[in-house]
């Protein structure tokens, strides 16, 4: 797995986060062939991607088969804030309590599908809505979120996020630990010194930008570096974007860590915009979400909601800075993306 999602996830991770519809197999096949073959890739090499990638999605759906239930407080992280939650919005009521639970579960149709302890499942399914193409699955649920397959048993929603305990065991994380924060909506980690291998984004075109950010990272590592190796991926994908005093974006860079085999030499770029940098350790501050979410303003709610938690709490998070995530691929099985705060005592 960890090769096979090297090659083939990379890209639809990374493109996922700027609004746009990607799949490395399907029906974008011959979009990416065409745009590995004017990154002069080989045509044997193509063919090799390929091939390893229907590899990777056979490898995905048999996950999906095998997939066990999990609360959402457990796929997140944390728990989630009382004022975040999608009943509580939806209704714009400032009371909320729990029961109000039977009548509004009743206007969405839901009645029978949540049972009356099961309080985690009070979110609504906000994933893609669309049809299943492709040889894809559909979502576990309808639009009103039901958790139950016809047999009976518990299934995840599509807006849950996959642990990322789970997604560890799969490929190799950067080197973290969760720290023992109270408050809610956000989870706190500290992220160990090591090196990443980075490139600038351009953001005065931020599309063209970001697809060139990727395929310097892709050719890095698939052998763009002075020891000619191919590297295993390693997760999150990490997208930094630098605001000035009005907020507006003056930067961007793409990274990812580099894998322990390679920390201690790793192999240096060719590209003289591909660099490979040893970054501090610093405190975090994240929100995860599941889901195959590509819009900007989705991403801009959990930012606020992040920072309205935070504030809660009485953190104050680095304001110059923000960072989005990505761990799975987009449109196979369950989804995390994360975006984050760094603590302003690590700048």
């Amino acid at each position: 797995m960890l090769r096979l999602l090297t090659i083939s996830a990379l890209l639809s991770i990374a493109l996922c986060l700027v609004e746009t519809e990607f799949d490395f197999g399907g029906s974008d096949e011959e979009r990416i062939v065409s745009q590995l073959r004017e990154q002069e890739f080989s045509e044997e090499e193509i063919q090799q991607l390929l091939q390893e990638d229907d590899e990777d999605r056979q490898e995905l759906m048999e996950e999906m088969e095998e997939e066990e239930y999990v609360p959402w407080d457990v796929a997140k992280g944390y728990d989630e804030c009382e004022e975040f939650m999608y009943w509580r919005t939806k209704s714009g009521k400032k009371d909320w309590k729990e029961e109000d639970w039977t009548d509004r579960r009743k206007e969405y149709e839901i009645d029978n599908e949540i049972k009356d302890d099961d309080t985690v499942d009070q979110y609504k399914y906000d994933g893609s809505n669309e049809s299943p193409k492709n040889g894809e699955r559909g979502s576990y649920h309808g639009r009103h979120g039901s958790n139950r397959s016809k047999g009976g048993k518990r299934k995840n929603c599509g807006a849950k996020p996959k642990p990322l305990d789970q997604i560890c065991a799969e490929i190799e994380c950067a080197p973290a630990e969760k720290l023992d924060i109270s408050g809610c909506g956000f989870e706190a980690r500290r992220v160990f010194a090591a090196k990443w291998v980075v490139t600038p984004i351009d953001t005065s075109d931020m599309r063209r930008g970001y697809q060139d950010a990727f395929w310097r990272l892709f050719k890095y590592i698939n052998g763009a570096n002075e020891d000619g190796v191919r590297i295993d991926m390693t997760v999150p994908v990490i997208n930094k974007w630098w605001y000035d005093d009005s907020a507006e974006v003056t930067g961007g860079q793409m990274a990812f860590y580099i894998p322990s085999v390679h920390q201690d030499a790793p192999p240096a770029p060719t590209n003289s915009e591909v660099t490979v940098e040893q970054w501090d350790e610093a405190v975090v501050y994240d929100r995860a979400f599941g889901g195959n979410r590509r819009d900007a303003d989705y991403y801009k709610k959990q930012f606020v909601y992040l920072w309205q938690a935070l504030a809660k709490v009485g953190i104050n998070p680095f304001p110059g800075m923000s960072i989005t995530a990505g761990y799975t691929r987009p449109g196979w099985g369950r989804q995390r993306n994360e975006v984050m705060y760094v603590d302003d005592g690590s700048m």
